[in-house]
């Protein structure tokens, strides 16, 4: 059955939140959303710890990723399977997606932790690197893991930058799609790379934006040992994700520009041609995802748009079934259609 689409505003929709048990409500005195955000990636709670086996894909061009996959003892070979991928700067260990995989699993879903192109076990293994727009991984992983069990349904999960990704896939594929995955999740993604872009760069802003930028042109210096060619650009002292991208991404992805990455990088565009069911979940006070793109939106048969009023970006500490850890357990639910 089609979902449909719900806009969660506890402003103006309490009733429609707490009925759908989808309301998110912050921990006591937690409401900042600078605090959900940073607390919330400084806190590295669930880890996951499940006997997991790293197979490494090559790509088309050359380059490898790795899939990191956990298969529960009671697995059947038709159960769903879920592929999660990181947001920009984490990898397979982040700690959402070790919490997601630690929900997941224990329910009978065999989970696949992919690192983006040249992120945690496939660095080195890939002169390339990801994008915001770089989908034609997901593609190759979604079509490797159909290989693995035919029959199983695959969930596609996106965190942040990758969120933007899953959705950006769905949305080109269309119909072709439907064959590839049955469910979507993109959690607090950056559908407006543009806007988002704007966002991050306002001086309230600013300690995203350098602890971005700074993170990325540091794992550019380290990947530079592997593939010393082309050589780096110098890195301004004051680097913002703009210049770096300006820099570095645009110049080495094929874009003209940081404008023209941002532009061309954007899911929202082709977010009404999903055809699958998909989840998008965002916060309204999220530091550095626009969140009026979301509100451009027009209703979507398949799709279940949850804007919270807090949570920031992939915080949402609220305590909730014994645990402060919201998201995971949310989006878990949702998974598993118990929502």
């Amino acid at each position: 059955m089609p979902l449909k689409l719900h806009r969660l505003n506890c402003r103006q929709s309490p009733m429609l939140a707490r009925n759908a048990g989808t309301d998110f409500r912050p921990l006591p005195f937690l409401g900042n959303p600078h605090v959900q955000t940073i607390l919330g990636f400084l806190w590295k709670s669930g880890r996951f710890r499940a006997l997991t086996q790293t197979k490494f894909l090559r790509l088309d061009d050359g380059d490898e990723i790795a899939l990191h996959d956990s298969i529960p003892p009671d697995w059947k070979a038709d159960a769903p399977i879920a592929l999660m991928m990181h947001g920009m700067g984490g990898d397979h260990r982040s700690s959402y997606l070790q919490r997601l995989a630690g929900a997941l699993y224990p329910k009978g879903i065999r989970v696949v932790r992919m690192d983006l192109r040249g992120a945690g076990a496939g660095f080195g293994r890939a002169e390339r690197f990801y994008h915001a727009g770089r989908t034609d991984d997901i593609l190759a992983a979604l079509k490797e893991i159909r290989t693995w069990s035919p029959t199983s349904p695959l969930w596609l999960i996106g965190f942040s930058l990758s969120g933007n990704m899953a959705l950006k896939l769905a949305g080109e594929k269309g119909s072709e799609f439907m064959k590839l995955a049955a469910r979507v999740a993109a959690l607090a993604p950056p559908i407006d790379v543009l806007q988002c872009s704007k966002l991050i760069s306002l001086p309230k802003n600013r300690i995203y934006d350098r602890f971005f930028a700074n993170h990325l042109a540091s794992l550019a210096r380290q990947r530079q040992a592997f593939y010393p060619n082309p050589p780096l650009p110098v890195f301004p002292k004051r680097l913002t994700m703009k210049l770096f991208d300006d820099l570095f991404t645009a110049p080495r992805c094929g874009f003209a520009d940081a404008y023209d990455y941002y532009r061309k990088t954007s899911s929202v565009s082709v977010i009404p041609n999903i055809k699958v069911p998909t989840l998008m979940l965002t916060a309204r006070d999220d530091p550095f995802v626009a969140i009026a793109p979301f509100e451009s939106l027009r209703t979507l048969p398949q799709v279940t748009l949850e804007i919270h009023d807090h949570g920031g970006h992939l915080g949402f500490l609220g305590y909730h079934g014994g645990s402060a850890r919201w998201l995971e357990r949310r989006v878990a639910r949702w998974l598993l259609g118990e929502t």
